[in-house]
């Protein structure tokens, strides 16, 4: 059988490459190595009347990898062994009949080539899992240097223009960098695909990677807003000129996980908020003179508590009162023991300003 192995392998990769379109894609002389080796396996071993050891494994592992590498799917895979397995099956019959063998003795010889090849494909399996895994990896690895190298700047508009092509950007249109933090309840996979979603269904257009433990990247659309994580978005730009963009979106994601807000941002989106995070000295120095001096009594916490829901209702009285679900006269007069122990006019807009940035430090500072 072993001697007619050249002539099966032609025959089984001539089928391959009629009647499966990934095999197609490959000439004859990429796809005989590999189908030779495996052949000449099956035969020797079945020739032979017994099991295949583990050495010999290893050849159908390797097959997997190398049609792995190649680029054939994993269903295709399969589909070209059992096609091959029908051709060895019937060369076979053939040959037994030629020589003269029983029907019985070719049952048994076919039935022991079935549970040889059962064995195999395992090992080819194995081996095709392996290579994926290996690709899927690389590639990823790949995305994230060139997401890497857009976001900051390092990469050249020539670089840029030949390696986006592969992922279906256009390097002359404009891109908002994004970036998302992931966590336990929302993985990276979850948020990307979040990301990625546009509001009309429509294929969207960009590029995501996990970059420094965040889905960063660039878009082509705004993300729906309802998203349970952090996540800022920069302004348009293009692609060789995407730094500052996702400045801005990193500063907007910072903010916005800092005073635990979740959904898609813009850093106008976010007021003050940025500088009261950036400016650690500012908000300090407020806090120091105004709040601090109010110690750290229930009392102080009420009133405290009192003029952060009036300064995020519009300094509305009666917006506050039905929010914290108190008498307006009880707002009244914590605002009024607020301030004369502060010394702080709250109808003064600067210094209502005030109060409301030291309210938002002692907020990040609680919560670190």
């Amino acid at each position: 059988m072993s001697a007619r192995s050249a002539e099966l392998t032609a025959l089984a990769i001539k089928r391959l490459r009629a009647e499966i379109p990934a095999y197609a894609q490959l000439d004859a002389e990429t796809l005989a190595p590999s189908t030779r080796r495996t052949i000449d396996q099956l035969m020797r071993v079945l020739a032979e009347g017994r099991e295949l050891t583990a050495d010999e494994l290893a050849v159908f592992t390797l097959h997997g990898e190398t049609r792995g590498r190649q680029g054939i799917p994993v269903t295709e895979m399969f589909r070209g062994w059992r096609l091959a397995v029908r051709i060895a099956i019937d060369q076979v019959v053939a040959t037994g009949r030629r020589l003269g063998i029983g029907d019985s003795q070719l049952l048994g010889l076919t039935n022991e080539l079935l549970a040889l090849t059962d064995t195999a494909i395992l090992a080819v399996a194995r081996g095709h899992i392996d290579a994926d895994f290996e690709r899927t990896r690389h590639d990823q690895q790949r995305r994230a240097d060139l997401v890497r190298g857009i976001l900051s700047g390092t990469l050249s508009p020539a670089e840029i223009r030949v390696q986006v092509e592969r992922y279906g950007l256009d390097s002359d249109r404009e891109y908002r960098a994004i970036r998302a933090r992931p966590h336990p309840e929302l993985p990276a996979d979850q948020v990307a695909r979040l990301l990625e979603h546009t509001p009309s269904g429509d294929r969207p257009h960009g590029l995501l990677a996990l970059v420094d433990g965040d889905i960063a990247g660039v878009v082509d659309h705004m993300p729906a807003r309802e998203i349970e994580t952090a996540v800022g978005i920069g302004p348009p730009a293009r692609l060789d000129r995407m730094e500052p963009s996702f400045r801005s979106a990193t500063r907007a994601m910072a903010t916005a996980e800092a005073f635990e807000r979740t959904g898609v941002y813009e850093l106008a989106d976010l007021g003050l908020l940025p500088a009261v995070l950036a400016d650690t000295e500012v908000g300090d120095e407020l806090v120091r003179r105004y709040l601090t001096p109010l110690g750290r009594t229930d009392s102080a916490a009420a009133l405290l508590d009192t003029v952060a829901h009036y300064l995020g209702n519009g300094m509305r009285v009666d917006n506050t009162a039905k929010e914290m679900g108190l008498h307006t006269n009880t707002v009244r007069y914590r605002l009024r023991r607020f301030q004369d122990l502060t010394g702080l006019d709250l109808t003064d807009p600067d210094r209502a300003l005030e109060a409301w940035w030291a309210l938002q430090r002692r907020r990040l500072s609680r919560e670190r």
